[in-house]
């Protein structure tokens, strides 16, 4: 078989360009640290890598709802917890009655009732992040409609105990943040708790209203009764809270567990192993070395050197 002239240089050439492109290769991964540049380098590992970026997108919302919802329900176990000790006094105050003599003495405690009522009120209405947060869905605008006097104090609507001082006039429900794909929660307290809310506030100003009356006997049992049974809902409620926090801290910690867990196998399928690589890299690199010392003593001989 005849072999012409440009036989060795051609298949010479086509062997050094495939070492040189391995040498290529094999310097840019050590380079990146990155096994995987192109899908085409290993289109099943790059279908997982493409597949498990994706998980980290969607992981990367859920936590970003779980610190939202997280918030929301610290500034809301907050308002109940100053709900509470609010509550706390004030049913104080209902049993301190029965031991007053005088009306001055009532009329003190009216008046400490009537900043109390001015601070649940405030609570009620309190905003996070330029949301009212105890409006439930309808978060726009304020969710306790205060009625007021003429000189500007809370009071029943028609100054005798009959209608309302304050009103709900927030949603029945409020919002819910999707931790996970197939878990939600709602951190806000929903439209009958905050109607709890503004029970208490109008058992307050009862309770005011009564005292400032000055009759010893104004304070009855029911007032106490109805102050006693809103200190139940107020604990029942922050206790409610406490479970949703208890739920967002569990899937706040699942989340970064499951998002730690996807880097790692992101970084097992792309990464290269350095030490692997460089010690590759020097064999391919002394491969081509000794390839072109190899053509060159070829490529230096003639018909001479066997005459």
């Amino acid at each position: 078989m005849r072999v012409t002239n440009n036989t060795y240089p051609d298949t010479l050439l086509n062997h050094l360009q495939r070492i040189s492109k391995q040498m290529n290769t094999l310097q840019t991964q050590a380079a990146s640290g990155q096994r995987i540049t192109k899908i085409s380098d290993d289109s099943a590992a790059s279908n997982r890598i493409l597949n498990m970026q994706e998980e980290k997108e969607k992981i990367a919302q859920f936590s970003k709802n779980a610190s939202r919802a997280q918030n929301i329900n610290n500034t809301t176990i907050s308002q109940l917890q100053n709900f509470v000790k609010i509550s706390d006094r004030v049913n104080e105050i209902a049993v301190l009655a029965n031991d007053l003599q005088g009306e001055a003495g009532l009329k003190a405690y009216a008046e400490e009732l009537d900043e109390m009522i001015e601070q649940a009120v405030r609570g009620a209405n309190t905003k996070f992040n330029g949301e009212y947060i105890f409006g439930g869905t309808a978060s726009g605008s304020e969710p306790f409609a205060v009625n007021l006097d003429a000189s500007g104090k809370i009071q029943d609507t028609d100054g005798a105990g009959a209608g309302a001082a304050v009103t709900y006039t927030g949603a029945s429900e409020g919002p819910e943040f999707h931790l996970s794909e197939s878990g939600k929660v709602a951190p806000f307290t929903d439209g009958s708790t905050n109607q709890q809310f503004a029970d208490f506030i109008n058992r307050m100003v009862t309770l005011r209203d009564a005292m400032e009356s000055g009759s010893l006997n104004a304070v009855n049992e029911t007032i106490r009764a109805d102050l006693e049974t809103s200190e139940d809902d107020l604990i029942f409620a922050l206790s409610r809270q406490g479970s949703v926090q208890l739920r967002i801290e569990f899937d706040i910690n699942l989340n970064q567990q499951r998002y730690t867990d996807l880097e790692e196998n992101i970084s097992s399928e792309a990464d290269v192993d350095l030490s692997q690589t460089i010690v590759r890299l020097t064999q391919v690199q002394n491969a081509y070395q000794a390839s072109l010392q190899s053509a060159g003593r070829v490529l230096n001989s003639s018909l001479l050197n066997y005459i």
